[in-house]
Parts: C-alpha cells; sequence; structure tokens
C-alpha cells in the first residue's frame, strides 16, 4: 500500500481506529507509546502529524478537552443523586404520593439512559461533538431552572424528564470525543480520568443535597445545579473544540453512482441497531446485571445501615464516600491496568493487537465484584462491625470500575466510527436496570434477606462473566465478519 492510500485510510476513518490499527504518533512524549504499536506501518511522518486530526494535537489541548469532557460529565450523575435526601420533603411540600416522588430520581434514571440514543444518532450522523454539548446544556440549564419553579409535582416529573435529557449527552458523546483525541493504545487511562467525573458525581450529591437542603431548603439544589450548568456551558463555548474530524470523501449529491462513503443519516433509532452483534449484546449483558448491584445497593444503604447501626442520615451521606473512593481510585488505576494488559498482549502476539485483548484485563475485577458485594451482604446480615461492610463496598466499587473501564473501552474500539451509538446503548441498558431494581429493592431484600439478595445478585452475575468470557475468546471472529456492513 503507498502512502497515498494510507492518507486516504486514515482522513476516512476519524472517529475510532481499531486496536489493531498501525497507529503511530511522531510525538517525543509519545514515542515510548509509538514504539509499543505494530512495527508494520507504512505511515508517513507527514501524514502523522496532520495539524487537522485531533489526534495531533498537543498533549496539553488533548488534556485540556479531557478534563472539561469528564467535568461534563459529572453533572448527569450528580443531579440524580443529589436528590436522594430531599425526596421526603420534596413529598410533603406536594402532598403528594411516595411513588410520585420517588418518580423524581426513577423518571431522571429512565430519561438519562434514553435520551443519548438520540444524541448520539445526531452526533454520528451530522459529525459534530461540540454542538450536541452546546445545545444539550442549554436544554439541561432550562430544564433544572423550570424545576426550580414548578408549583406541582407533575410540572416537577416533567422537569426532570427534560434536565435527564440535556445532562445525559455527554454520557454517550464522551466516549466519542476521547476517541477523536485519543489513539486506541492511550483511551484505557483517558477513559479512566474521563469516568471520574461520573463517578464523582454519585459520591457528592447525597452530601451535597443534604446539607444544601437542610440549610437553605431543596429547591436550592436546582439553582445551584442551574448555576454549574451554565458556567460548564460558557466554558464549552468559549474553549471546547470540535474534535470530530469530518470524513473528506463524502459523495457528491449528484453522483449516483459514487462509491465513496455514503453520509450518515440522522436516526434516533440507530443505535439499536448494534444490539444485534453479540460483541455488543453479551457485554451489555454483564454491564446491566453489575448496574443492578450497584443500585440495588444504593437503594438499600440508607435503610440498611439506619436499622441495623442506628447512624443519622447525615451519616448515611459519608457512608457513600467509600464506594465513590473507590470508584474514583479503580478509575484511574483500572485505566492503566487496562491499557497495560493490551499492551503486552500486543507484545506476545508479535506487535498485533486487537480490540479483545483488552478483555483480559477484566478477570480479577470479576473475582473481587462477586467476592465483595457477597460479604457485604453477609456483614450485614450478622450485623459485624461496620467497618467492615464499608470496606467491602470500597473494594466492591473499586473492583467493579476497574473492569467497567476496560468493557466500556472495549466497545469503543470494537465499533469503529460508531463508539457515541456504542456507549449510548450501554447507557440506555444500565439505566433501565438501575431503574427497574431501585423500585424493586426494598420488597426484594423483604423477600430473601439482606445477606441472601447480594448472594443472589452476585450468581446472576455470573451469566455476564461467561458472556465476557465468549467475546474475549470469539469477539475477533464476530467484529471481522461483521466490520464490514457496521456503517451501511
Amino acid at each position: 500500500m503507498d502512502n497515498t492510500n494510507i492518507r486516504s485510510s486514515i482522513s476516512t476513518n476519524n472517529d475510532e481506529s481499531n486496536t489493531n490499527d498501525n497507529e503511530l504518533t511522531s510525538r517525543k512524549d509519545d514515542k515510548k507509546l509509538a514504539d509499543q504499536l505494530s512495527v508494520n506501518s507504512e505511515i508517513s511522518k507527514e501524514t502523522i502529524e496532520d495539524p487537522n486530526d485531533p489526534k495531533c494535537w498537543p498533549r496539553k489541548k488533548k488534556n485540556f478537552i479531557l478534563f472539561i469532557t469528564s467535568l461534563a460529565g459529572m453533572v448527569a450523575p450528580l443531579s440524580s443523586t443529589i436528590f436522594y435526601p430531599s425526596i421526603i420533603i420534596i413529598e410533603n411540600d406536594f402532598k403528594t404520593s411516595g411513588v410520585l416522588a420517588n418518580g423524581i430520581i426513577g423518571v431522571y434514571i429512565l430519561f438519562m439512559g434514553v435520551a443519548p440514543l438520540g444524541w448520539a444518532a445526531y452526533s454520528d450522523a451530522f459529525y459534530t461533538r461540540r454542538n450536541v454539548y452546546l445545545a444539550s446544556f442549554t436544554i439541561y440549564i432550562i430544564g433544572t431552572v423550570i424545576c426550580g419553579l414548578s408549583n406541582s409535582i407533575w410540572l416537577l416529573l416533567a422537569m426532570r424528564l427534560v434536565q435527564a435529557c440535556g445532562a445525559s449527552a455527554v454520557l454517550s458523546i464522551g466516549a466519542g470525543t476521547i476517541s477523536d483525541v485519543f489513539h486506541s493504545l492511550e483511551r484505557g487511562r483517558a477513559y479512566g480520568i474521563f469516568y471520574l467525573g461520573p463517578l464523582v458525581g454519585p459520591v457528592i450529591g447525597p452530601v451535597i443535597g443534604g446539607y444544601v437542603t437542610d440549610y437553605l431548603g431543596w429547591r436550592w439544589i436546582l439553582w445551584i445545579l442551574a448555576v454549574i450548568g451554565g458556567l460548564i456551558l460558557i466554558l464549552i463555548f468559549f474553549t471546547f473544540p470540535e474534535t470530530y474530524l469530518p470524513p473528506t470523501n463524502l459523495p457528491n449529491p449528484n453522483n449516483t453512482t459514487s462509491n465513496s462513503q455514503r453520509r450518515k443519516r440522522f436516526d434516533p433509532t440507530s443505535p439499536l441497531r448494534l444490539l444485534k452483534y453479540p460483541n455488543m449484546s453479551l457485554v451489555i449483558v454483564y454491564i446491566s446485571i453489575t448496574f443492578a448491584v450497584i443500585y440495588l445497593q444504593n437503594t438499600l444503604v440508607g435503610p440498611s445501615f439506619a436499622n441495623i447501626y442506628h447512624v443519622s442520615a447525615s451519616t448515611v451521606g459519608l457512608i457513600f464516600l467509600a464506594p465513590g473512593t473507590g470508584y474514583m481510585i479503580g478509575s484511574v488505576i483500572g485505566g492503566k491496568w487496562s491499557d497495560y494488559v493490551l499492551i503486552e498482549a500486543k507484545k506476545r502476539n508479535n506487535g498485533v493487537g486487537y480490540p479483545e485483548m483488552r478483555l483480559h484485563s477484566v478477570w480479577i475485577g470479576c473475582f473481587f465484584i462477586s467476592v465483595s458485594y457477597i460479604c457485604y451482604g453477609w456483614f450485614l446480615e450478622a450485623r459485624l462491625h461496620i467497618a467492615l461492610p464499608i470496606i467491602a463496598m470500597f473494594t466492591g466499587g473499586f473492583s467493579l470500575v476497574t473492569v467497567y473501564n476496560s468493557v466500556s473501552t472495549y466497545l469503543v474500539d470494537a465499533f469503529p466510527g460508531r463508539s457515541a451509538s456504542a456507549i449510548a446503548i450501554n447507557n440506555l441498558t444500565r439505566s433501565l436496570a438501575a431503574a427497574l431494581f431501585t423500585f424493586v429493592s426494598v420488597p426484594f431484600e423483604k423477600a430473601v434477606g439482606i445477606g441472601s439478595i447480594y448472594t443472589i445478585m452476585i450468581c446472576i452475575s455470573f451469566i455476564g462473566v461467561f458472556c465476557l468470557f465468549v467475546v474475549s475468546y470469539k469477539g475477533k471472529y464476530w467484529r471481522e465478519k461483521i466490520n464490514s456492513g457496521i456503517d451501511e
């Protein structure tokens, strides 16, 4: 293959390149990474240093984009968990039922999973990330302000829906931004940093919500969220560049015989078509089960610790710092571990890598997830010292995020050109699982007991682990079979 053809293939493959692509970078600070990529590259220095390619931007610029993306990603989960301490007060203020009051959380979680389908389809169809961020945060601010002014529970629920639609865009588009800017072997670390934002939100949300509700009133939660959204919108407007490099060989609309890449059409349901591929559907099974366990735990933490250890509501909020700290540390360490496993696997395979190699980094995490959550449940059941279940929450959160980082990065690498759609499907299925188990957790726990409920869920999760095992060994065959037609 001559250099002209290589330049053409790179310019049309902007969104993501496969992990087994011969990606190189000539920057001095990336030399170590470049040496670990395939030695068969014929890409010229001039091609690699294309200033229009976001992957070739200066390191500081790429890290700044990563920081803004992570910061924006914090808003959606923060806006969800920040209301946990104020549900009862809102119920009393509006003189409504507990079901409708809990709907403030349930509706938000549901649409936090559904809305990214539309954002992802729009981004992939119109080759833009920046415009999606600007539109989504504008919608988020409008919904948040009207929530704060609501004088009925129905208006509050409706605006929570709008708020979720606006805040959730970054959860899928953020993955596309990272794949725009970072080479495949850098993405594990980049995703680890990116997910710090979405993981910090659930950690600080209940703590902030509790204190704001006690001292200022629950409506002040919404004014604070509106200010945060406004600041991020201003930051994106003035400092965030477009990272989606459009293909250069879009067909001439007057040329009906062109074999060039076809322009994509906007179809909000298009991400759902990815579920027909086993690489996607089997991985999603595991992610959905693990998120069901997380939200089962989140819903039961308050009543469990209050009933067993007789702690106050503010103390319960502080207990959430245990898994949250595990999430944050696991996100950083897990990203580096994921990249390390991929690099070592490529070395053992004569410098040739493929996305499924990354999945071999999850097995240790899967083991400790099982141990941590089973121990957590039976520590509570046995009413052991409060420190033991809190430690189990930390180790469970740490292990879970190390696995989630790897499988999310795999979805991006396995579906080139469709990263935003792949992560949107991920968000949809996990949000559906989270919303379901948020509602059934209390009767489920009453039926089987606090120890048994986590044992049952972990036994179910073994199905997901088996699915990951199958993808790690069969995924390469499936991916090579479908990749040629995935963008059709």
